[in-house]
């Protein structure tokens, strides 16, 4: 249940005088357990996992190159995890070496 109202008078508004309910104070009491990635996430990472697979199997670079620079790209959340505060720097240059890969991917798929 999201409104609940607090029981005591003084806790019924924040310093400002604005109502506030007591959800937010309950779901700080009780943090919920963040995942790295959600279901379609991980779903997309293993559909771009047997493409890859495929595509190595046949041997077809471009699209090779896509799936490995998407993979990259979805490394970053790992990356940030286990880097701590040097991971959101490293996260970024893993977004712009995914994000200039897609695009030479792209290009040379087009010759």
């Amino acid at each position: 249940m999201r409104y609940r109202w607090f029981a005591n008078k003084d806790k019924q508004t924040d310093e400002y005088g604005v109502p506030v309910s007591r959800a937010a104070y309950d779901e700080a009491l009780h943090p919920q357990k963040k995942s790295l990635y959600t279901r379609g996430e991980v779903l997309a990472i293993l559909v771009v996992t047997f493409v890859l697979l495929y595509e190595w199997n046949e041997d077809y670079s471009p699209i090779l190159y896509m799936c490995v620079a998407f993979l990259t790209f979805e490394a970053r959340p790992v990356v940030k995890f286990f880097l701590g505060e040097k991971g959101k720097a490293v996260s970024n240059a893993l977004t712009g070496f995914s994000v200039a890969m897609f695009v030479a991917a792209v290009f040379w798929t087009m010759l």
